[in-house]
């Protein structure tokens, strides 16, 4: 069956959002095509039309996943660029935890990240993959936001950082004063 370019268009979206939700649900490994496609309403032999792979429709989740993560940390930068560095700082790290939480996207990274990206060709990495760090410096960069203790380390305490969002449970209902806490006592020592 052939699909209009609007159709394509919405069966791509499609495939992508429920790709997301199985990613955050049951994970990738237990994901099968069949059950994407049948979600969305389309045949198997018509996925491969839209993705070569599940590990490449995969690969789309995790790239939407940096972009829209990234995007929140760079809307906050926007809006508070009259805050002191240490702040905006501050502000859009909790932008980014507070998406990765509501999202729950990181529950996918976690899980499934370092065996999609195995699993893909080293030409779709290459070309198209760049680990958090590089999104971190960029973001610094772009918000005019220069470390104290270099770029290295000012991305590598912004990782810890996000990654207490997976630590939610444990930490318990105080999690929220809990990170920002960590939060702003790091970008005080990073950026002031």
């Amino acid at each position: 069956m052939a699909f209009t370019d609007e159709q394509n268009e919405m069966i791509r979206k499609d495939l992508i959002r429920e790709a997301w939700r199985c990613g955050v649900t049951i994970g990738m490994r237990k994901t099968s095509v069949e059950q994407l496609t049948n979600s969305v309403g389309i045949s198997k032999g018509s996925f491969y039309k839209f993705f070569d792979s599940k590990e490449l429709l995969f690969f789309a989740v995790l790239e939407d996943i940096h972009t829209e993560c990234f995007a929140a940390a760079q809307k906050s930068l926007q809006k508070n660029a009259a805050f002191l560095p240490a702040d905006r700082a501050a502000a859009a790290i909790l932008a980014a935890c507070r998406w990765l939480s509501e999202t729950k996207a990181l529950v996918f990274i976690e899980n499934d990240a370092n065996f999609l990206l195995h699993r893909l060709p080293e030409e779709v990495k290459t070309a198209h993959y760049h680990d958090d760090k590089i999104h971190i410096r960029t973001l610094l960069e772009a918000g005019g936001l220069q470390p104290k203790g270099g770029m290295a380390l000012a991305a590598a305490t912004v990782r810890g950082l996000i990654l207490t969002v997976s630590h939610q449970e444990q930490i318990g209902e105080l999690y929220p004063q809990v990170l920002e806490t960590l939060v702003y006592g790091a970008c005080k020592e990073l950026f002031e």
